[in-house]
């Protein structure tokens, strides 16, 4: 079993629930999204460069495994992301993958099993041996209109308590319409509000949330950025 990989390395988690923790990252190779191209706005995509489906190397599954092996032997979160994890062949790939790992490691809690990043035009259901952070893109984004919404209803009722939606929101437009697709789909749990990095600043964002008591949303920054910038890798 084979899929186009485009790096592997070992960094901290920058966003969400496990920002902080030491990650090992396995970066598939393509995406069909381009996020952030809405009018004359500009792509926003952090990882332009894993965009094409030949962007990397094809991998064995052992290989792969293999790699994140050699990285360290310590307990460590492991995240799968892209490009995308689950589009086309890296679908099936990934789920193996989780399987091997779940069964090669025998860690518990945190670790048993990979995070998944996914852009929310894949499927999750049926997936198994994953916690997903599971994106929700909005107006802004110009990719509304791709998102899979049986995906918000299948982590609001597995109701597992290491998933996340995260809402990268551009403007006050897609603020609302984060407010709107919780309500809707009486969304719980861990719920991201995360600003364009370089468009939208925090603190408004954070004002926004307090003007509506939205106790909910939990505010999530892009921490290698304002760490590393653009560096990639890292």
């Amino acid at each position: 079993m084979k899929s186009v990989v485009h790096e592997i390395y070992l960094s901290v988690s920058g966003e969400g629930i496990s920002t902080g923790l030491p990650t090992i990252f396995v970066r598939f190779a393509g995406c069909s999204l381009r996020c952030g191209m809405d009018g004359n706005r500009k792509l926003w995509c952090d990882t332009p460069y894993a965009l094409s489906p030949n962007a990397g190397k094809q991998m064995e599954l052992e290989d792969v495994i293999s790699e994140i092996g050699s990285i360290t032997s310590s307990p460590t979160q492991i995240l799968l992301t892209g490009g995308e994890p689950l589009e086309n062949s890296n679908r099936i790939f990934s789920q193996a993958l989780a399987e091997k790992l779940k069964q090669s490691r025998q860690v518990s809690g945190l670790y048993t099993r990979v995070r998944v990043e996914t852009n929310g035009a894949e499927p999750i259901s049926g997936l198994e041996n994953m916690v997903f952070t599971l994106d929700y893109k909005l107006p802004g984004s110009g990719m509304e209109n791709k998102m899979i919404l049986d995906n918000l209803e299948f982590v609001r009722d597995r109701n597992d308590n290491l998933d996340e939606i995260k809402f990268v929101i551009r403007d006050r437009k897609d603020f609302d319409r984060t407010l709107e697709v919780i309500d809707r789909f009486k969304l719980k749990g861990n719920l991201l509000a995360s600003p364009v990095f370089g468009e939208l600043a925090p603190e408004i964002l954070v004002d926004w949330i307090k003007e509506n008591n939205r106790t909910d949303l939990r505010l999530s920054l892009q921490t290698h950025k304002y760490i590393w910038g653009e560096k990639r890798g890292v």
